[in-house]
């Protein structure tokens, strides 16, 4: 019962990260709730593989915090740097 609460309550706090990345008034702010809605997928994904007891899970977990911190590293610099490689 206390995992589907949290399940939803994560859930709700992603679709508001979504809302964020459409309606946000900067960049920034969107890229901001670009990398809040990827840590809530993580933590779905975490919760998820330890209610299942699939370990496997958590490997696909951890490549996905990798390529979501590379992402967001190599995007905030490419706005920092106005598009210019």
């Amino acid at each position: 019962m206390f995992v589907k609460i949290v399940l939803t309550i994560l859930g709700v706090l992603a679709l508001a990260s979504v809302i964020r990345i459409i309606l946000g008034p900067t960049i920034w702010d969107r890229l901001l709730a670009l990398n809040l809605f990827s840590s809530k997928i993580i933590m779905l994904i975490v919760l998820f593989a330890v209610v299942m007891q699939k370990s496997y899970l958590l490997d696909i977990a951890i490549v996905y915090v990798l390529l979501g911190f590379i992402s967001i590293i190599f995007i905030a610099n490419f706005i920092q740097k106005k598009g210019k490689i």
